[in-house]
């Protein structure tokens, strides 16, 4: 077993340091030539080469099932959320859910949750070139809501509140990156016009965030962290006896 994941830790370090090749070849070739360059192609490489490596890191040391367990409930809840309210204009209680797992579990977990959440929840809403960017926006989520945690700190409620509105701005502006980058003439205005476009969706994503947070952040925190600690396992060696 050691050496079968030893193996698969190697192919996938092959993978990610291709993808980071490939992915620094774009760049360089986008500087020297821009007209040349199909941005959406691009861009779509960057991300997921990024999201490689944040998942890569991860997996680097061994993982515990029962935290690996936890991480895979949670991004299940989170694709839930994201089903059971896809009827309201961008209503995303996933980046709620994702937030409280950072805080909770910590950065690692967090962006697997997060990432994992928008592998999963989009085989219900379509996959397509958006997805990388939605993996690395809620992975980015989890990451941040780590550091907020970061210790074992237990956030007030207006931290949460705060910090849910904000990442689910950066998480929509984020996002229509990609679609300025693949369907526009990448001006200015071009960029501004998306934003304004999209302002009333985000300001739905934002309310719900924070309304989520403001409800049941410091609950849903401490109860995710008792789930952790419940399920920490340590193993003692026994002495030789006669």
């Amino acid at each position: 077993m050691t050496a079968l994941r030893a193996l698969r830790l190697d192919l996938g370090s092959l993978v990610m340091a291709a993808l980071g090749v490939l992915a620094a070849g774009l760049a360089v070739w986008a500087t020297v030539d821009p007209g040349a360059v199909d941005w959406g192609t691009v861009s779509f490489v960057l991300v997921a080469a990024l999201v490689g490596l944040g998942v890569t890191a991860y997996g680097v040391r061994a993982r515990a099932a029962t935290e690996l367990s936890l991480i895979a409930a949670l991004a299940a809840l989170a694709t839930a959320s994201r089903v059971v309210f896809a009827s309201l204009p961008n209503v995303k209680p996933v980046t709620f859910v994702v937030l409280i797992s950072g805080v909770a579990l910590g950065s690692g977990p967090g962006f697997m949750v997060g990432a994992t959440s928008a592998l999963v929840s989009n085989l219900f809403f379509g996959q397509g070139p958006w997805t990388p960017w939605q993996m690395l926006a809620w992975g980015a989520v989890g990451a941040a809501g780590g550091l907020i945690g970061r210790r074992g700190r237990l956030p007030r409620r207006w931290e949460l509140v705060a910090a849910g509105c904000l990442l689910a701005l950066a998480f929509d502006w984020f996002v229509t990156l990609w679609m300025f980058l693949a369907y526009t003439a990448r001006t200015w205005p071009a960029l501004l016009a998306l934003y304004a476009q999209g302002l009333p969706f985000d300001l739905a994503h934002v309310a719900a965030t924070g309304l989520f947070a403001g409800l049941f952040g410091v609950q849903a925190v401490t109860i995710v962290a008792r789930f952790r600690v419940r399920t920490r396992v340590t193993f003692v060696g026994l002495e030789d006896t006669p």
